[in-house]
């Protein structure tokens, strides 16, 4: 079997509607939920919410033999909202770990995409991922993951314990306003740059990296062991919580808040 960004579902399923193209899910969940939202082709964007009620829109995009076949799963499991765009009449699979195509249908001849907006209270965790699109998160609290492979991701205004940011084919911006915890700070391109804006009061122990590009930090930061020009590893603060910002083909950029 072959997962097709395997992440964080009594199961829900709901279809994208047939004359419009839209779809739309709310309910509320309780606090501490955490909300995986996994996309093939389209974009993913995570948006404030308020209360306890977790909504769900997407809108299909783009023409081809393949647009009106897609459609959106979302599924329920203890402390885990999951939300998976699938293709119909294939094998693909929405589960716990998220979104699964057991064959290589091609949906070449189709330039049909799914772009999904979740709006999520603060109490919710969120990891959100997409295979070809950009991944927006903005206003999101406690541990926040966002992946893509061929797109964009860009993480604003969090209060967060945690984070995980990371493309292959594209940058990473990330905005932290506020730090809770000592949980891991991590992120990471292949072809794009990297660039992150965190609290002046942040501790940390600290690498940066970058196989053809700059690297700039507007910390003070002391060295541990031999300084080379594309790998840092140093201690920010007291030390304390990881920090890895790095990128094969790029810029990275450690900014210290205003």
């Amino acid at each position: 079997m072959r997962s097709l960004l395997a992440l964080p579902m009594l199961a829900i399923a709901a279809t994208a509607s047939a004359q419009t193209g839209d779809f739309d899910w709310s309910k509320s969940v309780a606090p501490g939920t955490l909300v995986a939202i996994h996309n093939v082709t389209g974009d993913v964007r995570v948006e404030p919410g308020s209360g306890s009620r977790v909504q769900v829109t997407a809108v299909r995009r783009g023409r081809g033999r393949n647009a009106d076949d897609l459609y959106v799963a979302v599924k329920e499991f203890p402390k885990r909202v999951v939300v998976c765009v699938l293709t119909r009449d294939t094998d693909e699979s929405c589960d716990e770990d998220g979104a699964h195509m057991r064959s290589n249908r091609s949906s070449r001849g189709s330039d049909a995409r799914m772009d999904v907006t979740v709006h999520l209270p603060a109490s919710m965790r969120v990891s959100a991922h997409s295979v070809s699109g950009d991944v927006a998160v903005t206003g999101a609290e406690g541990d926040v993951t966002a992946t893509s492979v061929s797109g964009d991701v860009r993480m604003d205004d969090l209060d967060a314990s945690s984070v995980h940011a990371e493309s292959v084919s594209g940058n990473v911006h990330v905005t932290i306003r506020a730090l809770t915890g000592d949980g891991d700070l991590m992120f990471k391109s292949v072809s794009g740059d990297v660039a992150v804006t965190v609290p002046r009061t942040l501790d940390a122990e600290f690498s940066m990296s970058s196989v053809s590009g700059n690297l700039e930090t507007d910390f003070p930061i002391t060295i541990r062991g031999r300084m080379e020009r594309r790998d840092v590893h140093a201690r920010i603060g007291k030390g304390g919580r990881r920090l890895e910002v790095s990128t094969v083909s790029g810029d990275v950029r450690l900014n210290a808040a205003n």
